[in-house]
């Protein structure tokens, strides 16, 4: 992409003209990922502004000027001051040092372009323009990773989310160094940034290199020495497709799993899951540990369902109502999985999803007081396995009427 090509793109943008008319905030500048993407022609309703003048009076009266309202992100000198109206959002910081000091401590040079508004020039001091042309990542300075290890992950985050984009091998070996600096980074950072990586459409080759560098292993020391690294790739990058808005109830569940590929080394992948290391792997780097646990758990059912769907319908049926709420991310992590293996288990997985979404919405052949009475169960935990391993029994459908339910639960009674 040449310049005037790349200027002709900008000037054709709206939404960068009505930004341009703020008036007496200094100079306004588009940087960052959001001039990044415009270049490459991708669709995107956010702006990362840097302005000369005082960031937050340029948000104030943007936020006028489009019917929104600002508010700060981070603390003083450091904030950046947010501007939401409608379907724009728009982020706002002050350039403190000039620009050539502004560009010269980027992370790489495709984030490190500038195009003044309304109407220009494209300031361009790194060769940012050319390696975005040539499709490489390109690191600004190497100790600029070292002043902020986290973009490290950026960067390979950066390689997620663009598949057109590759890291030249200099880029590869400061993100190397670089990233044994990682573990002074705030977990909440670093959560984070892994979330976004693995929502991108290449995640594979991303999870690929971030083993590759090293980085894995720092962040989940059971990947030292991991041999299945390649296996998880893979099936990160089935999960990201499931994540697609048309594959919907999967979709949500191929979400909430995704963390747990991080975590499957020090769950005993590709073994028997261990439930409580993965959490604790997932807890380790930042994810809440609530999150961690549901994330873990529905691949312990995932891995069970694994064996049963489109083999065993009944037993299918009794651990889709036992994993409950988690049915969702256990059938997108059983998809996933047996991908490896080049066997599709998207259709049963679908067909499953929507049989339980029936089932739950079904009301039990006897209420808990029935079972009880029935049982002559006191209140406490004894009423509540009878009342489940009754659900069980009518999900394999074993029993479909009320008196087949007492039956059912006498003769449990006297086994």
């Amino acid at each position: 992409m040449t310049g005037p090509e790349a200027a002709r793109r900008l000037l054709a943008s709206a939404g960068l003209r009505r930004i341009g008319r703020i008036q007496g905030c200094g100079d306004l500048f588009l940087t960052g990922g959001s001039l990044r993407d415009r270049l490459l022609g991708l669709p995107t309703h956010d702006f990362d502004i840097s302005v000369t003048g005082d960031a937050q009076r340029a948000a104030t009266a943007l936020a006028g000027l489009v019917g929104g309202h600002c508010f700060p992100l981070g603390r003083p000198p450091l904030a950046t001051w947010r501007v939401a109206g409608g379907r724009l959002q728009v982020d706002v910081w002050g350039i403190a040092d000039g620009i050539e000091r502004d560009i010269l401590r980027r992370d790489f040079t495709v984030n490190a372009l500038f195009w003044r508004l309304p109407r220009g020039p494209l300031l361009d001091l790194v060769g940012g323009l050319e390696d975005l042309a040539a499709g490489r990542i390109r690191v600004v300075r190497p100790e600029n990773l070292m002043d902020d290890p986290l973009r490290v992950l950026r960067g390979l985050r950066l390689l997620a989310s663009h598949p057109q984009l590759r890291l030249t091998a200099e880029t590869e070996r400061h993100l190397g160094s670089a990233a044994r600096r990682l573990r002074g980074v705030a977990h909440e950072r670093v959560c984070d940034e892994l979330r976004k990586l693995l929502a991108g459409a290449a995640v594979e080759r991303a999870i690929s290199a971030a083993e590759r560098l090293g980085v894995l292993p720092l962040l989940f020391p059971a990947w030292e020495g991991f041999r299945h690294g390649a296996d998880l790739a893979r099936m990160a990058g089935a999960l990201q497709q499931l994540r697609r808005p048309s594959h919907r109830g999967l979709a949500r569940g191929a979400a909430e799993v995704a963390p747990a590929i991080l975590a499957a080394p020090a769950g005993g992948f590709p073994g028997p899951w261990q439930y409580d290391f993965a959490a604790a792997a997932l807890a380790a780097i930042g994810l809440p540990p609530r999150t961690a646990q549901r994330s873990s758990e529905a691949v312990a059912f995932g891995e069970r369902l694994l064996g049963l769907l489109d083999r065993d319908r009944p037993g299918s049926r009794q651990l889709a109502v036992e994993a409950g709420d988690l049915v969702e991310p256990a059938l997108a992590w059983a998809v996933a999985r047996a991908d490896l293996g080049g066997v599709s288990l998207e259709v049963p997985a679908r067909s499953l999803l929507v049989w339980q979404r029936r089932f739950a919405a079904r009301h039990s052949l006897l209420g808990g007081e029935e079972v009880a009475d029935l049982l002559s169960l006191p209140p406490d935990a004894s009423r509540g396995e009878a009342v489940r391993a009754l659900r069980a029994a009518q999900a394999r459908g074993d029993v479909r009427t009320p008196g087949q339910a007492r039956k059912f639960l006498l003769r449990r009674r006297v086994r």
